[in-house]
């Protein structure tokens, strides 16, 4: 075979490509374009990520700024955190290579590009073992291809931490044998600059694998001290190099995703222990174990089987045994003990993806398994034959006769699994790696088990396809450009249709939609007040009232055209019937352009009373009055006015109490109507309970969206297109029962918002130049006690000075940035710098300088390299 050998010789290479075949053969099965109209596009890579490397793109190719602070992070924030989390990654740098038409293909090729360095890596890591020839491109494609790696192929910037693993691990190898630290603390560094909350768990787990490793290496006491001190001030040292990122980004999960820790513990199984045994199986995953599920833990039969033969083999000394089985009962533990669980995951349950952590767990038992096999050059005995054979035809059977407590195997994917095993046991018992084939026979069987897990774990997803992405974003691009080709300056462009909450970020324009893990909990909380769609991590605003779009400064509106073909491409997510009344200002093949007469801009002038206007969960009216009154200083008045709906009409339904409940298996409605003698708004307060598609809403036969996800009354849009008709609105149950009980219909008082919104309009800001992360401009103020009000959040990290002197803002409406000024002329300079970046920076500094020392003046730096 002549391929063979030049494989043999150029294993590692082998090792890198390996997976881009396998992977890359599978994607183009899937016909993922341009092979076909599919995408990797899926769950948060398609309604997240994917817009958060359109940003990048943006920030690399032009707006470097952008890598501190976004004006289009919902209504503004910090993007250095959000950097740390989801694109620190260099291979991001792959989407400056694409048009940003095509940055569904760029991921693919960063997927590709991941499964081949983890695989490298991982060859790379048994090399320095004594693996060799095609063993190590088997070895590789199976940890690339791992259970982990294919159930969180859509998680692409956790992918580092995968690769840097094994690298961390041979520098660990390294400090330990050759007392030669470089390059445990490079790979360390990067795994925490790429990804900080991948990098905390593999240093909890670098904690274990250096207890195992001084226990293999045989360290007496003393050499194990002189060593750890090592270990220790190496670990330090890598900190410190990546203090650039983690201590501003540190600072930022204390105003975000830090905000949800747990406080309280169950010590708790979190399932039967016995379920963990289906992840081993081939293809142990459908869309169920997202959400909710056990750890994916799949590595193959091979290295099971290996895993068993390490507490095996008396070759492989007591000591070493003896720590790999605590530390691996430990590891067990985690997986399924709720304390131990939160611990990985920084005292925090994670929101879908659960058991982030086990990506250590999978290579650790790697690790134990090539171990053992590399002692195995004859093969295995018929004593350890028997034991093997014998646990696997346990597991087997225990699956296969409590099947429906595991809904995503089936008998194939057991009988499949049991196959490999055998084959893998046939292969040890007559291995002997004298003859040149043998490498070869096993890579061969690692290939098709990887290949078969991979098939069976993604088949069980589907994709958004590559025309529906792509024919949405340009429709939106092509709107947003119209609009900021004939308007320049710094303005919010709101929008009723909505593919992801990131929408802005992927086509660069000011917007107030957000999904992001690293955001302020403060957000949420004042949407949900005003009556929008929000959650932990993401905002949408979808329900907007004329009174909220002139505060937020959406000055112009998208808004489909329904009777073109395309117009189902573009998802609508709320009704807005009053956009009429702003007036058509242009349009597109795909959308109405609408401008807002009542925009307030970033900033105006309000009166200070805002400064003390606090708003009432639960209660969106009263809260749009409140802030109104405030923001003119006239004293509280009722602008929503409520208006009567006639009693329901119960089709296949009945009344209990305020909760409506199916009688049968017919379409369940309930039917209420109204009629408005005024051409003021009208707007249906619906409770939180209608939450994940309790019901769905039309109005005189037409669909009025209601947004999947909220936690605090809605207020819809359902202004009448003619005064004096009656208008039915009908509920459809999509569940088996719905809470009526706090369902209002609003008419708001036109004229009087109208003449509020008006008087606010006669002070704006006047912005004179916006950057990336500053702004200038100028403000007259023409009465007393008067603040310039923002739309812009007050956060840590602003810089702002009025007429050349620094002033420190306040907050209003627990969100929005405040400056008390007095009557006249006034200019205001505002400029945002991460809170402690220049700290960082100083650490990493002086990091980076005590390496260097340490390289050149000890001997276990430049001297113990030159006679190695």
């Amino acid at each position: 075979m002549r391929i063979y050998r030049p494989l043999s010789h150029h294993a590692l290479a082998a090792a890198f490509f390996l997976p881009i075949l396998v992977m890359g053969i599978y994607f183009i099965g899937r016909g993922v374009y341009p092979f076909g109209n599919s995408s990797l596009l899926t769950v948060d890579m398609g309604q997240q990520y994917i817009d958060f490397y359109s940003y990048f793109r943006q920030t690399v190719l032009g707006h470097p700024g952008q890598l501190f602070y976004a004006f289009n992070k919902d209504l503004g924030g910090d993007m250095y955190g959000v950097f740390a989390y989801y694109l620190f990654s260099p291979f991001n740098l792959i989407v400056c290579l694409f048009p940003k038409s095509l940055l569904d293909v760029a991921i693919v090729v960063i997927t590709l590009a991941k499964y081949a360095c983890a695989s490298l890596a991982m060859a790379y890591y048994l090399k320095q073992h004594g693996w060799q020839g095609l063993w190590l491109p088997g070895w590789g494609l199976t940890y690339a291809l791992s259970g982990w790696m294919l159930a969180n192929q859509l998680n692409l910037m956790w992918f580092d931490a995968v690769i840097c693993l094994p690298l961390i691990a041979a520098g660990l190898d390294r400090l330990s044998t050759h007392r030669q630290p470089t390059m445990f603390i490079t790979w360390l560094t990067v795994s925490m600059i790429t990804n900080y909350y991948m990098a905390y768990m593999t240093c909890l787990f670098v904690c274990g694998y250096w207890g195992y490793v001084l226990c293999r290496d045989q360290h007496h006491w003393r050499s194990a001290w002189q060593v750890s001190w090592r270990f220790v001030y190496a670990s330090l040292l890598a900190a410190g190099s990546a203090a650039v990122v983690l201590l501003p980004t540190l600072f930022q999960l204390t105003r975000s995703k830090g905000t949800y820790t747990v406080t309280k513990l169950h010590w708790r199984f979190e399932y039967s222990p016995v379920k963990i045994i289906g992840k081993f199986f081939t293809g142990a995953f459908n869309f169920d174990q997202m959400p909710n599920g056990q750890p994916n833990l799949f590595v193959g039969s091979l290295a099971m089987i290996g895993v068993i033969l390490f507490f095996l083999l008396a070759k492989i000394p007591w000591r070493e045994r003896l720590f790999a089985g605590f530390w691996t009962i430990f590891l067990t533990l985690s997986m399924m003990v709720e304390p131990l669980d939160l611990l990985w995951h920084g005292l925090q349950f994670p929101v879908w993806y659960p058991y982030r952590f086990s990506y250590v767990v999978c290579f650790w038992l790697l690790v134990l398994a090539t171990r053992a096999l590399l002692l195995l050059p004859e093969g295995i005995n018929w004593w350890q034959m028997f034991i093997a054979l014998g646990l696997i035809v346990a597991c087997g059977s225990y699956v296969w006769l409590h099947l429906k407590s595991f809904s995503y195997l089936s008998n194939g994917q057991i009988l499949t699994t049991c196959l490999f095993a055998f084959f893998a046991l046939v292969l040890l018992s007559i291995r002997s790696d004298a003859h040149r084939f043998t490498p070869l026979l096993f890579m061969v069987l690692l290939i098709a088990e990887s290949a078969s897990n991979a098939v069976l774990t993604l088949n069980q997803l589907s994709y958004v396809s590559h025309f529906d992405y792509h024919t949405y974003t340009e429709a939106l691009r092509t709107g947003v450009n119209q609009i900021q080709a004939q308007h320049t300056g710094t303005y919010r462009i709101g929008k009723t249709v909505l593919r992801t909450k990131n929408d802005a970020m992927q086509v660069d324009y000011l917007g107030t939609d957000q999904f992001n893990s690293m955001f302020e909990p403060s957000v949420p909380k004042l949407f949900g007040q005003l009556g929008q769609a929000a959650g932990d991590g993401f905002v949408a605003y979808t329900n907007g009232t004329e009174i909220t779009d002139a505060f937020l400064d959406l000055k112009y509106w998208l808004d489909p055209k329904l009777t073109t073909k395309r117009h189902v491409f573009l998802p609508q997510v709320s009704a807005r019937p009053d956009l009429q009344r702003y007036g058509q200002s242009g349009e597109t093949a795909d959308f109405n352009v609408y401008t807002n007469p009542y925009a307030l801009g970033l900033g105006f002038a309000a009166d200070q009373a805002i400064l003390k206007t606090n708003f009432i969960d639960g209660m969106p009216v009263v809260n749009q009055e409140l802030l109104l009154c405030g923001l003119t200083g006239d004293d509280f008045q009722t602008l929503f006015a409520k208006e009567s709906l006639t009693p329901p009409t119960l089709k296949e339904a009945r009344w209990n109490g305020a909760v409506v409940k199916k009688k049968g298996s017919g379409l369940a409605t309930v039917t209420y109507t109204f009629t408005a003698n005024t051409t003021d708004p009208y707007y249906l307060q619906i409770p939180a309970t209608f939450t994940d598609n309790v019901v769905s809403l039309t109005q005189n036969g037409r669909n009025v969206p209601i947004y999947d996800t909220f936690r605090d009354p809605l207020l819809l849009n359902v202004t009448p297109t003619s005064p004096h008709e009656k208008q039915t609105l009908t509920f459809t149950l999509l569940k088996d029962s719905a809470d009526f009980g706090q369902l209002l219909l609003y008419r708001l008082n036109q004229a009087a918002v109208s003449a509020k919104l008006t008087q606010l309009k006669q002070s704006p800001l006047h912005i004179k130049e916006r950057t990336d992360r500053s702004l200038t401009g100028s403000i007259s103020i023409e009465a007393p006690h008067q603040v310039l009000m923002t739309s812009i959040p007050n956060v840590a990290g602003w810089t702002v000075s009025v007429d050349g002197h620094p002033v420190k803002p306040k907050t209003a409406l627990g969100l929005f940035m405040a400056l008390p000024l007095k009557r006249g002329q006034h200019t205001l300079s505002m400029r945002y710098t991460p809170p402690f970046l220049w700290w960082g920076l100083l650490i990493t500094l002086i990091s980076i300088c005590l390496r260097l020392l340490w390289w050149v003046l000890t001997p276990t730096g430049r001297h113990s390299r030159r006679h190695a």
